[in-house]
């Protein structure tokens, strides 16, 4: 094992560990309360939310629920106050990483896709040749 694979390997152990505590601390349920606490739109918040990886930017996280970045800002030093998020980057940079995946809506399918799951396909003729 190689020294990056090694240190691969504590993170996604640090990662799993996180979660089960926090899962000790707050049901989903109630996370996702704190999470989309007051806000018009919760299903963006929470989608933002399940998108903090420590990678992404507040930018970015607000381009992906579709507000404006002082109201993502707002938000994530509110769940950082909460103690809902970590800040896995620096003060002038802020990476915010999320303690768990909150459950998300699923979207609906339209009446089309779901018939379309539903049909039975046509039975195929086959030409079968008798070896005679």
């Amino acid at each position: 094992m190689t020294q990056d694979e090694v240190f691969t390997n504590i993170v996604e152990t640090n990662q799993i560990m996180v979660s089960l505590l926090a899962r000790l601390v707050w049901t989903p349920e109630r996370l996702t309360e704190i999470v989309a606490a007051n806000k018009r739109n919760p299903d963006a918040y929470i989608h933002a939310y399940n998108e903090c990886d420590g990678e992404k930017t507040g930018t970015q996280l607000a381009a992906i629920a579709g507000v404006t970045q002082q109201s993502m800002s707002a938000a994530l030093q509110g769940w950082f106050d909460d103690g809902v998020v970590l800040n896995v980057g620096t003060t002038k940079n802020p990476r915010y990483k999320k303690m768990m995946a909150l459950p998300q809506k699923r979207k609906a399918k339209t009446k089309p896709e779901a018939q379309a799951e539903l049909a039975i396909p046509e039975p195929q003729e086959t030409n079968v040749t008798s070896g005679q």
